[in-house]
Formats: structure tokens, sequence, C-alpha cells
């Protein structure tokens, strides 16, 4: 009898001692780790890390570090015949991960526990070398290691084949973890104890409504030893920021400002408005530069080079803006730099609602980021465009420029000293 609760003791402290993790914003989709002793004195050897998730996952992924590029990742899927296929595969930036299949390749083996049962996968894993890969290294007592995970919705991909091709995730998570509070004393699978929970509630015991991945960070054991990053998603500050801002520009601000010319007939106001939106977007394009350096892609892609170009080229708008009221004030009609200044800030106020999407693409935003994104942009662009049509209808019906009272010109600018009133000319 002591020795049956011996054992079982000796077998819940080393359960205890492999921390879970929830991804924020997937179903029950969970990470477990645990790092023997004897490897984290030495620095190499074996280590433990459990992947499980719903067998309506078509795959599911964890990775080293922060992003996708230079990462260490380990996918997991279906067979097709009630068991799994890990794949150690590299991330070379915003694209497809390909099998790593050079001499460093993750020597990932598949432990007991592992496979497809009652609609959960699990892979309980072992990998003797995933201290060092082609590009990267893992400090086995790293106190703040750098983790990433994704996945995908859908149908099981029902293949061995370790290069199978996989459809781009449904979202992902970044979070931290302090290896040495995942430290087991036993160089041995730890985690056959873990298969007994309930995976919808991550323990033993106990319900949290059906939702164990509402709660990121979700630990069995002492202490709390993951950092999730922003709530466990993969967004900082600084990134949020530029997204904001420069969505609030180019899909809002610039747009309405646009309109204050047919709606208030008042280009100090069209003037003022544009000026601040013009100070935002300078704001915005700072922080995109910060972001970009600091994960290592800036001027390496389209959206930061095409965003670049865009920022620069509207450095003219505000010129021509100014010499087209000058023109207009002399003249009391629109000459070729009133054309252009409409043009050129039309054509670029275009290419920079493209250019977000671009953006969105390649920091991996979520499906419901991207539709937020186009349902304001399409929305802004709409009343763009009844306003203008509608003030090109009118001008058609007033039979050319029309001042009012409100156009806010002084008498000695509507008649400049030698110039008649203006009156329409005839046009053959």
């Amino acid at each position: 009898m002591s020795l049956l609760a011996s054992g079982l003791i000796a077998s819940i402290a080393v359960h205890a001692t492999t921390p879970k993790y929830c991804a924020s914003g997937a179903d029950n989709v969970c990470f477990r780790f645990g790092i023997p002793q004897s490897s984290a004195n030495s620095g190499t050897g074996n280590i433990y890390f459990q992947i499980q998730a719903p067998s309506t996952y078509s795959w599911v992924a964890l990775g080293t570090g922060d992003q996708m590029k230079g990462s260490n990742m380990f996918v997991m899927y279906q067979d097709g015949s009630g068991n799994l296929t890990l794949s150690s595969r590299l991330g070379t930036g915003h694209s497809m991960p390909e099998e790593d299949t050079s001499s460093s390749a993750a020597a990932l083996g598949l432990l007991a526990g592992s496979g497809v049962t009652n609609g959960v996968m699990v892979a309980n894993v072992v990998c003797p070398n995933c201290e060092t890969w082609n590009g990267g290294s893992l400090s086995l007592t790293d106190t703040a290691s750098k983790w990433i995970a994704a996945w995908k919705s859908g149908p099981s991909l029902a293949t061995t084949s370790k290069s199978a091709s996989i459809s781009q995730h449904d979202d992902h998570d970044q979070f931290q973890l302090d290896l040495t509070k995942a430290t087991i004393s036993s160089d041995s699978n730890p985690f056959l104890e873990a298969d007994t929970e309930d995976p919808e509630t991550g323990s033993g015991g106990g319900s949290n409504g059906g939702g164990g991945s509402d709660d990121p960070g979700d630990v069995v054991g002492p202490g709390n030893p993951f950092a999730p990053v922003i709530g466990g998603r993969r967004r900082d500050a600084a990134l949020v920021a530029h997204s904001g801002i420069m969505t609030a520009t180019f899909a809002a601000l610039y747009p309405l400002g646009s309109m204050l010319m047919p709606l208030a007939g008042s280009w100090i106001a069209h003037a003022v408005w544009q000026t601040v939106a013009f100070l935002m977007m300078w704001i915005g394009f700072g922080l995109g530069i910060h972001v970009a350096q600091e994960r290592n892609m800036l001027f390496n892609n389209t959206h930061t080079k095409l965003g670049t170009a865009i920022v620069f080229l509207l450095l003219v708008q505000p010129v021509l803006g100014i010499m087209h009221h000058k023109y207009f004030v002399k003249y009391r009609e629109r000459g070729a730099v009133s054309y252009a200044h409409i043009w050129w800030g039309r054509i670029l106020l275009i290419l920079a609602v493209v250019n977000g999407g671009l953006g969105l693409k390649l920091t991996d935003a979520s499906n419901s980021a991207v539709i937020a994104y186009c349902i304001v942009a399409a929305v802004c662009f709409g009343i763009y465009a009844i306003i203008k049509s509608w003030a090109i209808i009118r001008r058609g019906r007033q039979g050319g420029a029309h001042f009012r009272k409100s156009d806010n010109f002084t008498h000695q600018q509507r008649y400049p000293v030698g110039r008649q009133p203006y009156k329409p000319r005839n046009r053959v």
C-alpha cells in the first residue's frame, strides 16, 4: 500500500512540473513542456513537449522564437489511420514552412500516449537535438524562452508525408516560457499521467465551461512559468498603433477631408483637416519603421517598400494643394494643377488601402481583423464616392464654378484688383 502511494505521489510530482499553456483564440489547443534535469545541467539532450488539440483541426503547430522566420517548427496532423504525423519544419517568413531535411533537423519522436482518441489529437514528443537548428538555438535554462503557435481548422490531412502541403493558418499565438520551471527529474515521458485529464477542462476534475483555451496560460503545478505576449496574441503596442493610425488616416481622415470642399465649401477647413491627417500619417509611418526594424521586415517585402513610396510621394500633395488654391482664386476655375492635386491624392489613397491589406497579411492578422479593415475601407470609400458624385452633378447643374457665402472668400479674393467678377465662359 505504501509503495502504491509512493508511486502515485512520484507520478503526480512529475506531472506537476509539466506546465500547460492553452493558446488564446483557439479551441482547446494546448501545449505542455518538460526539460529533464540532466539536459538542463548539460545544455543539451532530450526535451519533451506535448501538442494537444481537437481532431476538428487540420493541423496544429508549435515553434520556437517570436516569428515564423527562423523558427524551428513542429507541425502535427492526422495520418488517416488513427495516428499522427509529426513534421519538423523551418519557418522562412510569411509562406508555408517547408520540411527541414538538413543534418540539423529536429529528430522528433512520438512517445506512448500519442494518437487520436475520442476526437482529440495528442502528440507526446521527445526531441534530442532541439537546442540548435539551422539558423537558431534554444537555451534549456532560458527563463523567458519565446514560442509561437498556429492552427488551421478543417478536414484531416490524412497523410504520413512529413512534407505535405498545409493551408495558411486561421490564427496564431505567442507566449514566453520559463524553462527552469518546466524541469523534470527523470529523462522519460512525463505526459502519460497528463493524458488522463479531461481535454475540455485541462484537469482531472472541475470545469471551466468547456473553454480551456479561454484562459491562456492555464498551468498545472506551482507558480506561473508563462508570460503571454499582449494577452497571448502576437501583437505589440507599436504594431497596433501603426495599424490603427494608418487605417484611420487613409481609410477615413483623408477621404473625409476631401469631402469637406463639396460639403462645407471651405478651403480652410479642408486644409486644416488634411494637415492633421498628414501629420498623423508621419506618426504612423515612424511606428511602422520601428516595428519593421524590430521584426527584420524593413524593405524586404512589398508592404514596407510600397508604404514608404506612398508616404514620400504624398509630400507633393500639399504643394499641389497650395498651387491649386492660388490658381482657383485667380481664375475662378480648375486648371491642370487642380486635377493633378485631385488625382494624385486619389491614386495614392487607393494604393495605400491596398497596401494596408498587404500589411495585414504580412503580420498574420486574424480573419476578423481583415474583415473589419475591409468593411471600414469599403464604407468610407463608398461615402466618398457618393459625395463626390453628388458634387459633380451639382456643379453640372450650376453651369460651372459657383461661389457661396460659406466659401469664406473675402471680397478682395473674389474680385482682385483689375478683374471683373467671374462669368462662366461659353463652352463650344
